[in-house]
């Protein structure tokens, strides 16, 4: 097929690639807006194939991070807006191959980045909450005890959603007649939770649950003081890093920029570059190659220390 540019006046080609681009954009709602209760059913099996299968029910927790609807309309908007730009720079066909795979990454992508911030907020609120668990256990308290009162006060986030859920589940009935109990509880959420970190602390806490009220209190004054520990450690480690990740987000920013301005300068040489299908190959292999620096710059902000 020839140029569009040689059936029509060059100022006005770009109406004739609209076509495709609108056509593709009109397929793809129309399948997310029909297939819209298979797709919900698919997210909802997805977000429950990490449950053991073993648990009880009544021991399972799953935060909810992304709301059915919001993950629809993600699938909808990328699936609409990759097969519109697709369909304007290549074909109806590229457009409608690629869009369910940018629709599908762009999902996990968006889940990835919601349980990264949830961790976020979750390590944020964990310290303080031990130092203040750790001090009603010195004086005197019971477990259960404490985390009632830690909770009367408690901020709302995902701590204390966590926290809430475990006090409300010891002593629920079990699918064998059992109680369950609060160590049942706690290794459960320890099995669950996003957080390794937390994890690590809940494994420490269902130990002592059965423990004497007083090796309760020293065990949580101990993981209070590594918690405290891993802080330091991890905000030394931030800062003798910062000066990589400075630069992999300023070489990063420069490629993106540069590449900005000659799509901006030359857009009909880039089209035409990359709008065959080998094109569309190195296309990919240049946005990793801007993206790289940027990714590893991001990365390297993302220090764990678990050890404690």
């Amino acid at each position: 097929m020839p140029p569009v540019e040689t059936l029509t006046h060059p100022e006005t080609a770009w109406l004739l690639r609209m076509a495709p681009a609108l056509l593709a954009a009109l397929i793809a709602t129309t399948a997310i807006f029909i297939l819209r209760q298979p797709l919900a059913q698919m997210m909802t099996r997805l977000s429950q194939r990490r449950i053991d299968p073993t648990l009880d029910p009544v021991l399972i927790w799953r935060p909810v991070l992304l709301s059915t609807n919001t993950a629809l309309l993600m699938v909808g908007g990328v699936a609409t807006l990759v097969s519109a730009v697709l369909g304007f720079i290549g074909s109806l066909w590229l457009a409608l191959a690629l869009a369910p795979v940018a629709a599908v990454l762009a999902t996990r992508v968006g889940f990835a980045l919601v349980a990264h911030r949830y961790n976020r907020q979750l390590e944020r609120e964990l310290t303080p909450a031990i130092g203040r668990l750790s001090a009603l256990l010195s004086g005197g308290l019971g477990l259960r005890t404490a985390f009632d009162r830690l909770l009367a006060d408690m901020p709302s986030g995902p701590l204390r959603d966590e926290w809430s859920w475990l006090i409300r589940q010891q002593g629920a009935p079990l699918a064998d007649g059992s109680i369950a109990t609060l160590r049942q509880v706690i290794t459960a959420l320890a099995g669950q939770t996003l957080s390794v970190r937390h994890a690590i602390l809940l494994n420490h806490l269902a130990v002592a649950a059965d423990q004497p009220q007083d090796l309760q209190a020293r065990r949580c004054a101990a993981a209070y003081a590594a918690l405290q520990a891993s802080e330091r450690r991890r905000e030394e480690a931030l800062t003798e890093l910062a000066q990589m990740r400075y630069s992999g987000l300023a070489v990063g920013g420069a490629g993106v920029l540069m590449a900005v301005y000659l799509g901006a300068t030359q857009w009909e040489r880039v089209r035409v570059a990359y709008s065959t299908p080998i094109g569309m190959v190195f296309a990919v292999i240049v946005s990793l190659a801007l993206a790289a620096p940027i990714i590893g710059g991001i990365w390297l902000s993302r220090v764990e220390d678990v050890e404690y």
